[in-house]
């Protein structure tokens, strides 16, 4: 199997590794070509005595280099990822440093499987409770902090709040993470980027935008002291939103849901230090959608995924919470699109009725993914002295596109026909993530450094 310039584009851990991978991806730079199956190598010269061996497993996709990159993948596996994807390498006898690398893995695979499948080691039951207790004795200080902080916001009024420095908002999001609620720090600490935003297509009022976050953020904080009168799925999402890991145990005990995911986009975003991507799919046979969450740090680097326009055959676990979306990755492969399109869409309507659903359960969310079928593109009176905004509709009413620079290269692919749109909506507006157009699948770059959409299937 080979992978598209797209798929391996999407991987790259930064824009800086997408560009240099790209430097590079010329063939007379690399010797000792080859593949065998999925499994491509390369010796390329670096800045040492001895040119650095680089293999990558494009099933995975999964590679490893000799090369001092903390990056994962590095420039150099992009590159001999990228001279396979234009023109595919010749079947060969694997080296030895290959068969060895692909034989570790499969061991490391086995191994896995073997750890899974062994009973679980005695839990001392007592400990564990302390340590629960403990946590929950922190948060609930942290609450009643946070109680007193946004009353006294209120008080002064939100006029008043937005002349604050950002050592104000940071300084509660400091308490909060001391309390071990990170998921609240998170939203506490967005609130200063709400206040300099300025007027945008599709999105809220900047004003708008600080009440209703602040109204979140007090949702969350009034459903965390209630948990008990939640249903288990709802408590279980209430605890995720403010922080709460879920146990491996918990999550291996969580059933499978098998089916032909097709894999629509990546998103990767950056918080303090560390890297947060995002796989979105959606079951072809289920039409569930599903949120693959990793987060990875320099010497910690993301796990390998499926590439945005492959399909993943096998089984995803999703979280406790209420409705489900965040998954893991279980039992499966990666391979070629059985089809590029987008399974499940709907109309405008359907995905406005959708939200107001999610928020009936979850009324501290921020944006949820929407398929939307057959829409149009049409335009919007813009935000007070501004352009005139982008909007994608159907018989059943219209929903405005978020300000973005890649809205020229979605426009152009649209080209003025009905295409299938899938995106985050937050109530105001839709961020798109990828389109099925006149039967090819469009994502949107993980990283947004190009003003481009890259089709992948």
């Amino acid at each position: 199997m080979s992978l598209t310039t797209a798929q391996i584009l999407d991987l790259a851990p930064d824009a800086a590794s997408r560009k240099a991978g790209q430097d590079q991806a010329k063939p007379p730079k690399w010797g000792g070509l080859g593949r065998a199956g999925s499994v491509i190598w390369g010796e390329i010269k670096g800045s040492g005595a001895s040119p650095y061996r680089t293999v990558a497993d494009l099933a995975g996709p999964a590679s490893k280099c000799t090369c001092p990159s903390r990056k994962f993948p590095c420039k150099h596996a992009l590159g001999l990822m990228l001279v396979d994807a234009a023109a595919p390498l010749a079947e060969a006898e694997a080296p030895d440093w290959v068969a060895a690398w692909a034989k570790g893995r499969e061991s490391r695979a086995a191994a896995a499987e073997t750890r899974a499948a062994e009973p679980a080691k005695p839990v001392d039951e007592k400990a564990q409770a302390r340590r629960r207790q403990a946590r929950e004795d922190k948060v609930a200080a942290a609450l009643d902090e946070l109680d007193l902080w946004l009353r006294d916001l209120m008080r002064r009024g939100l006029a008043a709040a937005r002349t604050e420095p950002y050592g104000f908002w940071d300084r509660m999001a400091g308490r909060l993470v001391d309390g071990q609620a990170p998921g609240l720090a998170r939203r506490v600490r967005a609130l200063p980027g709400l206040i300099a935003a300025g007027p945008r297509a599709g999105a809220a009022r900047p004003e708008a935008a600080l009440g209703l976050a602040l109204g979140r953020i007090a949702l969350l904080a009034r459903a965390a002291r209630r948990l008990d009168a939640l249903s288990p799925e709802q408590a279980a999402g209430a605890r995720a939103a403010l922080g709460y890991p879920v146990a491996a145990e918990e999550m291996a005990a969580r059933p499978d849901h098998a089916d032909e995911w097709a894999v629509l986009a990546h998103t990767v975003e950056e918080e303090d230090k560390l890297t947060a991507r995002a796989v979105w799919l959606v079951g072809r046979r289920s039409g569930a959608v599903a949120q693959v969450l990793d987060y990875g740090t320099a010497g910690s680097p993301l796990p390998p995924a499926p590439a945005a326009g492959q399909d993943f055959s096998g089984a995803l676990a999703f979280h406790p919470g209420a409705p489900p979306l965040r998954a893991l990755f279980r039992d499966g492969r990666a391979g070629p699109a059985t089809a590029a399109s987008l399974p499940g869409g709907g109309t405008v309507a359907a995905a406005r009725d959708g939200f107001t659903a999610v928020l009936a359960q979850a009324p501290w969310t921020e944006s949820w993914p929407v398929r939307l079928s057959g829409v149009r593109l049409g335009r919007l009176p813009g935000p007070a002295g501004g352009a005139p905004a982008f909007a994608v509709g159907d018989d059943t009413g219209c929903l405005p596109l978020r300000a973005d620079a890649r809205l020229p290269s979605l426009i152009a692919v649209a080209g003025g026909h009905p295409f299938d749109l899938f995106g985050l909506h937050d109530g105001h507006g839709v961020a798109p993530l990828a389109l099925v157009a006149q039967g090819r699948l469009y994502a949107m770059p993980a990283q947004a450094s190009q003003p481009v959409l890259l089709q992948v299937a």
